[in-house]
């Protein structure tokens, strides 16, 4: 993928996002290619705050072959000398960032005090040891050593270790006369960097304005969110507040938790009805006689155990206003016929009643079940589908909206801070597990989680410790060869079988799981299935 010497940051990132490379190809206006973008010149933009100048003034350039040469090309001997003087470990172990020297053979060397703060490895853990055996072992996830022996240029990569902390490794190869690599000067940098940038690119400015109105949100909406933030999001409410202009039928399909009250509730208050009442039922919370009674009503002594004085129904309560009907796909048959009745001539009759009564109401109905497939199954009726469905709205789930998760997020945090008078706080390695997380239960899962944060944290920043347990990456776990020498073709079966097991467990799918696994998903789907048969 190549950049542009015009563009942005942003595109950077989003290019790297997207790809599996470490190093992007820029090119000028005519199409040349005039240097080159990699991880590293982008981790130091957001170090010195050049966010906002082009691709162009940040690149790297091709060194010159005779300064590379006269810097690059030193005898070996020397290095050795350089190496194991104190001098030289004085300067390294002057620095903030982590180093880790290895070898031409990719056997570590060195390393400074600050690579065994950010990664908890002691240097007695890996010096002569060859890196291949500590990527087996499970300290590292990959070396960016062997990557640059093996493709004998600078290479970027994301390690993740033994206890699961994510680092960034730049490693730079030093080369003889003869072009052999004769050590890989590695730099080490805390993952923490990496989710700045990323925060500071696609969210911080939104969490910033955020911050700023969200207290007066609050206060307007009585805790009513109506973030919108993601093209999703935009072109959903766009499309709301079209319809809310009409007295169209509304059927709104989303998963459970996706926030169907409250785009119900948003049409409403943009409508010509906004004055009259706004009423809501859940069709899948009462049983056939009872939901019955509580749309349309019923008269004194309608039957046993109904009030002396009879009840008003939803329908006539919510006269000249909106009635909110969520799991429509739960209704009972013989309240779907009466119901299509009052769509059709807005008029129903009370239970136990004689007398028809006219009402004025907007019917807006959801569900997260296939209707159309209910329909084919005789569970819902066909004509009453089609009087529902006038004006379909499908509401993405929260996965399919991660621009706005940050801020609902920060939303729901300054939300339940006022309410519980606290100042906490999410620490930008939490921020990330719960932009990994696939939310499952949407806006009421989030919404119900940084509630418990904000009560049960003791401290005022809430860490990943902290985190529930669903969203906590999985502690790693380490294959165990049984006391008992096995076949080597068993023992690999096994190891195969527990990896696949926990990617599984940790991904959900088996497309996520292929692509961290680096096997296609065919193969995944094809050892599952002979387990399947021999267990």
């Amino acid at each position: 993928m190549r950049l542009f010497s015009t563009d942005s940051i942003e595109d950077a990132v989003e290019m790297f996002r997207s790809s599996d490379k470490d190093v992007l190809e820029v090119e000028n206006d005519q199409g040349h290619v005039i240097g080159y973008f990699t991880k590293s010149d982008l981790n130091e933009a957001v170090q010195k705050g050049r966010l906002h100048e082009p691709i162009g003034q940040l690149i790297c350039m091709e060194v010159d072959e005779h300064v590379r040469s006269s810097i690059q090309h030193i005898e070996g001997k020397e290095y050795i000398k350089l190496i194991e003087s104190n001098v030289f470990s004085d300067i390294i172990d002057s620095l903030y960032d982590g180093v880790f020297i290895t070898d031409g053979r990719g056997i570590p060397v060195k390393v400074n005090k600050a690579y065994e703060r950010i990664t908890d490895i002691t240097a007695d853990k890996v010096i002569g040891f060859q890196m291949s055996d500590l990527v087996k072992a499970g300290f590292y996830s990959k070396s960016a050593s062997m990557e640059v022996i093996k493709s004998k240029r600078p290479v970027t990569v994301m390690q993740t270790l033994r206890n699961d902390r994510k680092i960034i490794v730049s490693g730079t190869p030093i080369f003889n006369r003869k072009r052999e690599i004769l050590y890989v000067i590695n730099s080490v940098r805390d993952i923490t960097e990496l989710l700045r940038l990323k925060l500071e690119i696609e969210d911080l400015q939104q969490l910033k304005l955020l911050r700023q109105s969200s207290r007066s949100m609050i206060e307007e909406r009585n805790g009513e969110e109506f973030i919108v933030v993601s093209e999703a999001a935009v072109k959903l409410y766009a499309q709301a507040e079209r319809v809310a202009k009409t007295d169209a039928k509304v059927l709104l399909n989303g998963e459970s938790g996706v926030g169907k009250t409250l785009i119900a509730k948003y049409i409403h208050e943009n409508s010509n009805r906004q004055g009259g009442a706004f009423l809501e039922l859940n069709c899948g919370a009462f049983p056939a006689s009872l939901i019955e009674a509580e749309l349309f009503g019923y008269e004194a002594g309608a039957f046993t155990g109904a009030l002396t004085k009879g009840k008003k129904g939803l329908f006539e309560v919510a006269d000249n206003g909106t009635l909110f009907l969520d799991e429509i796909g739960d209704l009972p048959l013989e309240v779907q016929v009466k119901l299509l009745k009052v769509i059709e001539e807005q008029a129903f009759i009370p239970v136990g009643g004689s007398k028809v009564k006219k009402i004025n109401v907007r019917i807006i109905a959801a569900t997260n079940k296939d209707l159309k497939g209910l329909v084919k199954e005789g569970r819902f009726r066909e004509d009453l589908y089609y009087r529902l469905n006038v004006v379909p709205i499908y509401i993405p789930p929260l996965r399919h909206r991660l621009k706005d998760l940050l801020p609902l997020i920060q939303y729901y945090l300054d939300f339940f801070n006022t309410q519980y008078q606290c100042q906490k706080e999410i620490s930008i390695e939490a921020l990330d597990f719960l932009h990994q997380y696939d939310w499952p239960g949407n806006i009421r899962e989030l919404r119900n989680i940084i509630e418990r944060l904000v009560v049960l944290t003791i401290h005022d920043t809430i860490d990943v410790k902290d985190l529930p347990e669903e969203i906590k990456p999985a502690k790693t776990e380490y294959f165990l060869f049984p006391e008992e020498i096995l076949p080597l073709k068993q023992a690999v079966d096994m190891l195969e079988r527990e990896l696949i097991i926990k990617a599984l467990k940790r991904y959900k799918t088996t497309r996520k799981a292929a692509e961290v696994l680096e096997i296609s998903q065919s193969a995944i789907v094809q050892k599952m299935k002979k387990w399947d048969r021999n267990d």
